[in-house]
């Protein structure tokens, strides 16, 4: 594969990935030398080749010799030149190899400056001789090289960020459109894509396999499509494998052959139309089943078997093993000798159980389960119960069957701290529920214990005036147990995520619970313990008519937020407004109550002058109608008052008029020290009155 790229001054350049066939692969440091070299030439043997990499296939000079060449780097070149001197070549541990530079005594003058072999850039003498220009040559002996140069060719094209501003400093700073990210596209590689020279190619083509279990395929579909219509279309039950299982059944070619899933596509060709495998009549294909994780269980072990088995026939064929019909994928593919065994894993709780607690093994067992992905987990399990079991042995009146449930829903709460459920594992033929309480100790677990740091707890003593006033009221609120719901609103960077850092680490250093959300996961991040308000209270993604939070009133859920002190949701002005009012009616649900969000102290913050909900084709006022809140007792804070015109103003006075606001706490901008603060109270005050009257 390759792809052609341009510079900044235009000039194209082509970045080529060759793969070998497997008999001619270049495996040896040996094999290396006869393809790659890293040294100057013999000038009295091959002149010709030594003006060639003289003229193209040296480096710089850089480092001591030019500090100010392109390539350096806060002091080092970005390419490691120069190189050290080797005798012989060896393989790179993950990387490039170490080519033989030996010290043969030959310089050459570059730029005034006398440079070894050291300088040389790894090329190949028949390319350079033939190409006359830079061609630089690397084996990629290593996986991550690999996987280096394929996400360096197919990283897409050149952008450029550049910023558009004005000098009247009137105009209201808008850092959307001040940024922009555009193409970069030069005059060269314009002429280039016009006359439809290739940008880039592959051969031979590649097929991407699918891989499902039985049933499970994806389905695609539009959203206006009957489900009916759906469900009863014969063409959805066919796909890549199924199609594949046929064709062995009923295609003489395909039987004779007897392939692999993967070695399908060299021989057949599929339709996405007709959905069916033809005979491949010309062209080139190879095929990649697509990649499965061990976590994800019998899919991953499905993968397994049709990577090792010829000309399957169906599911059943699969899980077939010396006439027997295997239960499971997992099964089949222990059976086939496909699996390590799991010695070492028995080794390891044989040890632990000469002098570890049944509790601790439990913990231990779980820690296998989750990282050390045992081949045959129900053997596992059917060889150590008894020793995982000893301490609930002892309860009178308590049966066998009893005892393996509360064992396997103890490892179960240990698997649920990190995600994972027991029932992946196939332990037992039955599916082991899990209780409500165990899934709601995993969250109280993880939000009580969530650790705050000293830096956070230190904010609160570097809050302004304006940030102080907001942290003492809304602590206030929390620690008298009354209700409030606030919004802090400012620009980007006057001290918004400072301020609720500051209160998260208060109120959690002291024992309670408090949430951070924000309406995006970049937002969320940047908070302690912070989630995307869709995570947390189980909002749909589709919000179009009517819906509610998915959240029920004896779950784990519900009833952390129940114990919650705090709840904070950042970037608010990126939500719409049913999805406010879901909350609050959510909150009331919970609270058995009609307080405004069910009396809980929730803070909002954001910024309206920047990104607003998205409202496909809308206009301006579909944008204020999006963002206009219901009943709300909201103080609004102004950690810094920006440029803010009177019909602004006016146009935020209305629609907080319209929300049915009961309570308006407005701030005037800071006045200088030449500025009459009464002026301001007064004009704020009759703009008020307007948008009120």
């Amino acid at each position: 594969m390759y792809t052609v790229e341009f510079q900044k001054r235009g000039l194209p350049h082509a970045h080529f990935l060759i793969i070998l066939d497997e008999r001619f692969k270049i495996l040896t440091p040996e094999a290396y030398d006869q393809f790659v070299s890293a040294e100057l030439p013999n000038p009295t043997v091959n002149p010709h080749l030594y003006s060639l990499v003289t003229q193209h296939m040296i480096h710089g000079p850089c480092g001591e010799l030019n500090p100010t060449s392109p390539c350096m780097k806060k002091g080092y070149c970005k390419f490691k030149y120069p190189k050290e001197l080797a005798h012989e070549t060896t393989k790179g541990k993950s990387s490039y190899p170490i080519y033989r530079r030996r010290n043969t005594g030959n310089y050459v003058e570059i730029r005034k400056h006398l440079l070894n072999n050291s300088w040389v850039v790894p090329y190949n003498s028949f390319l350079l001789s033939k190409y006359n220009c830079h061609i630089n040559v690397e084996i990629c002996s290593d996986i991550k090289v690999v996987k280096y140069i394929y996400k360096y060719i197919c990283k897409g094209h050149d952008k450029i960020a550049f910023q558009i501003h004005t000098n009247d400093t009137n105009i209201e700073v808008d850092e959307i459109k001040e940024y922009q990210s555009a193409r970069w596209v030069s005059a060269p590689e314009a002429a280039w894509r016009i006359f439809a020279f290739n940008i880039n190619e592959m051969s031979p083509n590649v097929y991407h396999l699918q891989l499902h279990l039985d049933g499970l395929q994806l389905v695609s579909f539009k959203s206006i499509d009957n489900i009916s219509k759906i469900i009863n279309n014969p063409m959805i039950q066919k796909t890549m494998l199924t199609e594949f299982f046929v064709m062995n059944t009923v295609n003489e070619t395909a039987k004779s052959l007897n392939l692999l899933y993967r070695e399908f596509p060299e021989y057949f060709v599929w339709s996405k139309t007709d959905k069916m495998w033809t005979i491949r009549k010309r062209g080139n294909a190879i095929g990649r089943v697509v990649t499965c994780h061990p976590t994800e269980g019998e899919r991953y072990y499905l993968r397994l078997l049709l990577m090792n088995i010829r000309g399957p026939k169906s599911y059943q064929d699969l899980l077939t093993v010396n006439g027997k019909l295997c239960t499971t994928f997992r099964e089949a593919a222990e059976k086939r000798g496909l699996l390590l065994s799991d010695n070492n894993l028995v080794e390891c709780m044989s040890e632990a159980v000469d002098y570890q607690m049944p509790a601790s093994l439990r913990h231990l067992f779980a820690m296998l389960l989750i990282y050390c992905s045992p081949s045959n987990p129900k053997e596992l399990w059917e060889k150590f119960e008894i020793s995982l079991s000893e301490d609930f042995m002892r309860i009178p009146n308590i049966n066998t069957t009893e005892i393996r449930y509360r064992v396997l829903t103890h490892i179960n709460d240990i698997l649920h701290l990190v995600g994972r459920d027991i029932n992946e594992f196939k332990l037992i033929p039955e599916v082991i529920k899990t209780s409500a309480l165990s899934k709601e100790a995993t969250n109280v677990y993880y939000e009580r214990n969530l650790t705050v740091s000293e830096d956070d707890l230190l904010l609160q003593h570097k809050l302004n005036t304006a940030q102080k006033k907001a942290y003492n009221i809304i602590l206030e609120r929390i620690f008298s147990n009354k209700s409030g719901a606030f919004f802090i609103d400012g620009p980007g960077g006057t001290g918004k995520s400072f301020l609720y850092r500051a209160l998260l680490a208060t109120v959690r250093y002291r024992g309670f619970i408090a949430l951070a959300t924000a309406s995006s996961g970049v937002a969320a991040s940047l908070l302690p313990g912070g989630r995307t308000a869709h995570s947390r209270f189980k909002i749909p993604i589709n919000i179009e008519g009517k819906f509610s939070c998915n959240i029920s009133k004896q779950s784990s859920l519900a009833s952390l937020i129940r114990d919650a002190k705090l709840i904070v949701w950042d970037e608010i002005s990126m939500a719409k407004k049913e999805v406010v009012e879901a909350l609050d009616l959510l909150l009331k649900d919970l609270m058995e109550t009609r307080i405004l969000f069910g009396g809980k102290v929730i803070v909002f913050s954001g910024d309206f002058r920047q990104t607003l909900p998205v409202v496909r084709s809308g206009k301006r006022e579909d944008f204020i109608n999006q963002t206009q809140g219901q009943t709300l007792d909201f103080v609004g804070i102004y950690l810094r008052e920006p440029v803010f015109s009177h019909d602004q103003l006016y146009v935020a006075l209305s629609r907080a008029k319209s929300s049915n606001c009961v309570k308006i706490l407005i701030r005037p901008p800071i006045a200088d020290n030449n500025d009459d603060t009464s002026t301001y109270n007064i004009v704020y005050d009759e703009i008020i009155e307007k948008a009120f009257s």
